[in-house]
């Protein structure tokens, strides 16, 4: 099982590249930093303080998005540090998250934006011309070609990843019914289109805590937790994972839920728990558990198809121990 850690620069650069130094020392395989003016520092500077302070990893944006960056940008950004690290690189895109509200826009955006995305920053980076807003690039000379991934959650996210992506990072949580739910949309798409499904590398995304209880590591991550079923379920497939029992419980929970509240142990974790919503909430975006726990479930979702697991780590009480386990569980 592959590994990485999405690391961001938000207040203290020298914890920002301390984690990498000890992500990249631990062996891990990927470092991705989040495209998320709202509560970090650029992306494109840390991803070069990161450069700096690793060796082996392969860095990432995790995620950039479309509308944010022009594509002729992007395919400079990223092929400035694909030079800067030797080759060290990969594109990660997604259409939602953070940044567009930052900006105004809807919550999620539509796959053919998404789409149009990618194949224009493709296009670019191959040195070729592409049509983007009606206006077509000049060829650049400072680009290289490179692996495209794109995070998907959603059924038609996930079925664009299997049709066009070299790779998709998809959220996971304890819940195996839905990995696999996610990875057979994915390998469906790719078979449909042509491709080889296996091809297709599948990540892992998470919220991951490793203590020495469950109940330990869910209180440590319950802000996280918290933000994904109070901002993530609107839409009528994710409306559709709610049990029924529990519908008016999330609906509680968005109504209360406190967009500026990131505390570990803060008021939207308490009200996480209080609405009955942790195991729900697990299913969906964690994992927890204690180190031979969690080397059981990332051989179960190694099972199902998931390649790698990168663990978001800035809203933890312990990074830097929730990455040392991450690689103990890895390594049992």
């Amino acid at each position: 099982m592959k590994l990485g850690a999405i690391i961001e620069w938000m207040d203290d650069l020298s914890d920002f590249r301390s984690l990498v130094r000890l992500t990249d020392d631990l062996g891990y395989d990927l470092i991705g930093v989040g495209d998320t003016p709202a509560r970090a520092y650029e992306l494109y500077v840390s991803l070069t303080v990161a450069a700096q302070e690793s060796r082996n990893a392969t860095l990432t944006p995790m995620v950039t998005t479309p509308f944010l960056r022009h594509p002729a940008a992007t395919a400079t950004a990223i092929s400035t540090l694909h030079r800067l690290t030797g080759g060290r690189v990969m594109l990660a895109v997604g259409n939602g998250g953070s940044t567009r509200r930052v900006v105004g826009r809807t919550p999620v955006g539509t796959p053919r934006e998404l789409r149009d995305y990618v194949a224009a920053v493709r296009t670019i980076l191959a040195g070729e011309s592409a049509h983007v807003d009606g206006y077509d690039t000049e060829p650049l000379t400072r680009v290289r070609a490179m692996p495209v991934y794109l995070a998907a959650d959603y059924p038609k996210s996930l079925r664009l990843a299997g049709e066009i992506a070299d790779g998709v990072v998809t959220t996971v949580g304890m819940s195996a019914e839905h990995v696999e739910r996610k990875v057979r949309t994915v390998r469906e798409a790719a078979e449909k289109a042509g491709r080889d499904p296996d091809a297709v590398e599948i990540w892992g995304f998470g919220f991951i805590s490793i203590k020495d209880t469950r109940a330990e590591a869910n209180a440590e991550i319950g802000a996280a937790l918290a933000s994904d079923v109070a901002l993530r379920l609107k839409a009528p497939h994710m409306r559709a994972l709610i049990p029924p029992a529990l519908l008016g419980a999330v609906e509680e929970m968005e109504r209360r839920y406190d967009v500026w509240d990131f505390a570990v142990g803060g008021k939207n974790a308490r009200l996480l728990e209080e609405l009955g919503l942790v195991d729900f909430a697990l299913g969906l975006t964690g994992m927890t558990g204690t180190v031979p726990e969690m080397a059981a479930h990332l051989r179960v979702l190694e099972s199902l198809g998931v390649s790698g697991v990168l663990a978001a780590v800035p809203v933890l009480a312990d990074p830097a121990g929730t990455l040392r386990r991450l690689a103990q569980a890895a390594a049992a």
